[in-house]
């Protein structure tokens, strides 16, 4: 005969904290955040549907929250595992749902507790069968304000369904209403959108709006990312883009349906409401909490983290250049576009991308007739041209600006003047352009055996010193060393008229490369800066490291060049190094690269030598103009960064470089 599970009426769960309690339970007072910790429960029991209702009051308040579904619910033999610890979720141990229907979400074991949120005392109620094949009826209650929160009951049942129903009741009548604001169904969406779209059997109603992200996508795109330069990891990152809300979030998990962490992804993209789903096996327990710390976070927590930044930006960054040409492309079509010839110089080039980027912008403000449309883009174009400091009060006199655009317009040109935006524009394009060029040069097999050091490198240099340093104003190129004391001397206020040759110590009159000299606000310091170029081709050994040994004891031993406030540094530029140079390198920062650092002797200048890869040194450039050319949506291909080296230096290039044949065709 049946008799029933044999359990007690009654029994208090006392609550232990399993080892694996990484997460915060900080958002314990967040609605959504609860409701979403209980869908994903009742998905994980492999429910088909899932109900979210919200019981109002007369003043329309939120009474209770109830979470139904038609999972395989709780049953007898799981509660102490399901509900008696706080973190070591027996998830944790388990990649599939117990019937193999679904991956599992949820691993932390702390789900039940975020329930709090949404009332003060909850209950599960649980339809399920049991290990011995018994159907029963099992009632968790929690309290929160109890020592030990949760009880429960088993009890035989006659119920032929399964299923589970959690409510809340809100008996302290704390606010609740985030969970009806207008953003909700879109954070809701954006939260089950990988498994609602990779599930047709599981339907999820919440206040009687079914989630349906089919519905609100506007690009689904997959990209992938290599963690870092050496390896093979790869991650996979489904970035969604929403048509309406604000919503921006990053989510990590181990397969394509389970995400369990979620991160903020506005900082990374402020303007499209979109979801990125990450995706990489190699996750563990400890590597996804590690995943809150974001750029602070280690490897290989922290190496997801930043192949997920770039991945997005770059993936934002296209889409707006797709639609940005896409729109400039129909406005060209209609015949309304206000540029009609090709720009003729660089000032009109960047006022042509100024104009592209800033009318894009302002597409939705934009009149949809042909004629007002027409009118708004030439009212634009003047402005660039004529009026740029006024701009955003023009605009708003023709287009229908919210107050807060209008404001960060105006903000924005308070600060510098939009003539200033496109000069800044047009020399950080300029610079990154000529540095894909540079690269190209030095590193391509067949045109880097074109390109001299006299010839090329030293001519180019002269008019781009600030890839040495924006501070230098005083510049030699190829001088003797008598030239570089007379600069001294110069900087120093002292006579530089008549000086007596300088030599070096095997009598010889020596010719620096470039000379690059300041005077320093700060501490009235004078500071010289001799770069040494070599040809691509050569690898720096033992001759190079004695040239630069020879130029510092020219500094340092001729009483000439006596200063205090001197500092020389001596870099020698190359491709590359031998042995005999890398064991020079004093320290650790192989990049740095620093060969010589004589003790400074009193009444001496002090001085510094290094040696340095044009590999290093472009990449430094690179980092340093990355925040803005990101802003500007920038990345310089190799064509254009030839085509600009050709315009510039036409006179200067190595013979075969001066058509525009493919990069490394010798014919």
């Amino acid at each position: 005969m049946n008799t029933g599970p044999t359990v007690s009426l009654v029994r208090d769960l006392p609550l232990s904290a399993g080892g694996d309690l990484v997460t915060r339970l900080a958002r314990e007072r967040d609605p959504v955040r609860a409701v979403v910790e209980l869908v994903w429960n009742a998905i994980d029991a492999e429910a088909n549907t899932v109900r979210v209702a919200l019981a109002r009051s007369n003043m329309d308040a939120i009474e209770s929250v109830t979470v139904e579904d038609d999972g395989h619910g709780i049953t007898s033999d799981e509660v102490q595992a399901t509900f008696g610890r706080i973190g070591g979720s027996w998830k944790a141990l388990a990649a599939r749902s117990k019937n193999d229907k679904r991956g599992l979400h949820g691993k932390l074991g702390e789900g039940r507790l975020r329930a709090f949120a949404l009332g003060s005392r909850v209950t599960w109620a649980s339809e399920s069968v049991n290990t011995a094949g018994e159907r029963e009826r099992v009632v968790i209650e929690g309290a929160k304000e109890r020592a030990e929160p949760f009880s429960w009951d088993a009890q035989p049942s006659a119920a032929t369904t399964t299923g589970t129903i959690v409510t809340a009741l809100n008996e302290q009548d704390r606010s609740l209403n985030s969970l009806i604001s207008d953003s909700t169904l879109t954070v809701l969406t954006s939260h089950f959108a990988p498994v609602l779209l990779n599930d047709d059997s599981l339907t999820v109603i919440v206040d009687g709006a079914k989630l349906d992200p089919a519905d609100e996508i506007l690009d689904d795109t997959t990209v992938t990312a290599v963690l870092d330069s050496d390896s093979d990891a790869v991650v996979s990152i489904r970035i969604i883009e929403w048509r309406t809300g604000k919503h921006r979030a990053i989510y990590f998990g181990e397969d394509a349906e389970r995400f369990v962490v979620e991160a903020s992804g506005s900082e990374i993209e402020a303007q499209a409401a979109y979801s990125a789903y990450v995706t990489w096996p190699g996750f563990d327990t400890e590597s996804l909490a590690d995943l809150g710390l974001g750029d602070m976070a280690p490897d290989p927590a922290g190496a997801v983290w930043r192949a997920t930044r770039t991945a997005v930006k770059d993936h934002f960054a296209a889409r707006r250049r797709a639609r940005r040409r896409d729109q400039i492309d129909e406005w060209k079509n209609k015949g309304i576009y206000p540029y009609k010839d090709e720009p003729a110089t660089e000032a009109d080039k960047a006022e042509r991308a100024v104009f592209d980027i800033v009318s894009s912008a302002l597409v939705p403000q934009i009149p949809k007739r042909k004629d007002g449309a027409q009118l708004t883009l030439n009212l634009l174009r003047d402005a660039l041209k004529t009026d740029p400091e006024n701009l955003a009060v023009l605009v708003s006199e023709f287009v229908a600006l919210s107050e807060q655009d209008r404001k960060a317009l105006t903000k924005l040109l308070s600060e510098t003047s939009l003539a200033g935006v496109i000069r800044s524009a047009n020399l950080v394009t300029s610079r990154s352009k000529f540095l894909a060029g540079l690269e190209h040069l030095l590193f391509d097999p067949e045109d880097s055996k074109k390109v001299g050091e006299r010839d090329h490198l030293h001519k180019f240099l002269e008019h781009e010193l600030w890839i040495f340093g924006e501070e230098y104003h005083f510049m030699n190129s190829e001088r003797g060393l008598t030239q570089m004391l007379r600069t001294h001397l110069k900087l120093e206020g002292l006579p530089d008229g008549k000086v007596e040759p300088v030599k070096r110590w095997d009598g010889k009159t020596g010719r620096i490369d470039l000379h690059l000299a300041v005077k320093a606000k700060e501490h009235d310091r004078i500071r010289h800066l001799v770069v040494e170029l070599k040809a691509p081709d050569i690898t720096a050994g033992r001759v190079e490291r004695n040239q630069i040994e020879d130029y510092i004891n020219v500094v340092v031993d001729n009483a000439a060049f006596a200063s205090d406030r001197s500092v020389w540094e001596f870099i020698l530029v190359v491709t590359d190094y031998d042995g005999v140079m890398d064991n020079s390198i004093i320290g650790s920062d192989r990049e740095l690269g620093l060969v010589f650092e004589p003790d400074k002797k009193p009444g001496r200048p002090a001085v510094r030598a290094y040696v340095r890869r044009w590999r290093d040194i472009i990449d430094e450039n690179k980092r340093r103009l990355e925040f803005v050319t990101n802003s500007l949506e920038f990345d310089p291909s190799l064509a254009e960064g030839l085509a600009f080296i050709r315009e510039q230096y036409a006179e200067m290039i190595p013979e075969g470089l001066a058509t525009e044949d493919e990069p490394g065709n010798t014919a």
